[in-house]
């Protein structure tokens, strides 16, 4: 899981909130990366594959970062990202980044655990390029 391809997920995380955001443009920036990752690979396991790793990454996480959530027992038909958002932005700036990076180390893990190292970085490739903006894509509210 501390692979360099792993720390390039938590970095893609660091480089969008930036510094000096408050809490909502941490959990907004969480939220845009979520969004990517379902971008990247609906067309290939599909929104219930997706929701299903969303869901094993969130409750692997949730041991160490319990104020992430209740997770579902069934495996849901899409990722509740607004009750992610919810969750981060009640957090201080610094929990809530760090419990993003955990999420994302996590996911990175468990998907290279199942598809391998080579694969894993092509899926995420456009996820963990940097960003110029250091903005997220899209504010919940």
């Amino acid at each position: 899981m501390h692979s360099a391809d792993s720390r390039r997920m938590a970095a893609a995380l660091e480089s969008r909130v930036g510094q000096g955001h408050d809490q909502a443009h941490v959990a907004a920036s969480v939220v845009a990366l979520w969004r990517e990752i379902d971008r990247q690979l609906l067309p290939i396991i599909g929104a219930r594959g997706v929701a299903a790793l969303y869901g094993r990454t969130l409750y692997l996480t949730s041991r160490a970062h319990p104020w992430l959530g209740d997770v579902p027992e069934r495996v849901q038909s899409s990722m509740d990202l607004g009750s992610l958002y919810s969750s981060i932005v009640a957090q201080p700036r610094a929990i809530g980044i760090d419990g993003g990076r955990v999420l994302f180390t996590t996911f990175h893990g468990l998907l290279e655990s199942m598809v391998g190292a080579v694969l894993t970085e092509r899926l995420l490739r456009d996820v963990v390029a940097p960003t110029s903006s250091g903005e997220p894509a899209q504010d919940m509210q």
